[in-house]
């Protein structure tokens, strides 16, 4: 298996965050609660997020020293929150967290992810 860059990881983050943006496109929290399918789809992409954080830092351990700009504790943790509470899930606090973290998180990946293709 071919060993997998940050960047790699980065974008799976920055994919996982724009897919769980574009499935509550055009919905409020109510029409989101009722919607199981979407309110699954989208806990899933922040279960992905904070999973691909989590190898991240396990496998390039010094890329958070390189970045204290990314939240990475809250990133590992709201995966590590979704696998403890999935059957208790609340479609609020989903959410909640994608519409007050996800946009703040592609910036700074955004910003991470053009850092490196200057060839830093």
């Amino acid at each position: 298996m071919k060993e997998r860059r940050a960047i790699d990881y980065l974008n799976e983050m920055y994919e996982a965050a724009s897919e769980a943006l574009s499935f509550v496109g055009g919905m409020d929290e109510a029409a989101f609660a009722g919607d199981k399918l979407t309110f699954k789809a989208v806990a899933f992409c922040h279960f992905t997020i904070g999973a691909a954080a989590s190898r991240l830092l396990v496998n390039h351990p010094e890329f958070a020293t390189e970045h204290p700009d990314l939240p990475w504790t809250r990133i590992c943790g709201m995966g590590n929150r979704i696998l403890e509470e999935v059957f208790d899930l609340s479609p609020s606090n989903i959410w909640e967290a994608t519409y007050r973290t996800l946009p703040e998180l592609l910036s700074a990946i955004d910003a991470v992810r053009y850092w490196h293709a200057q060839g830093e």
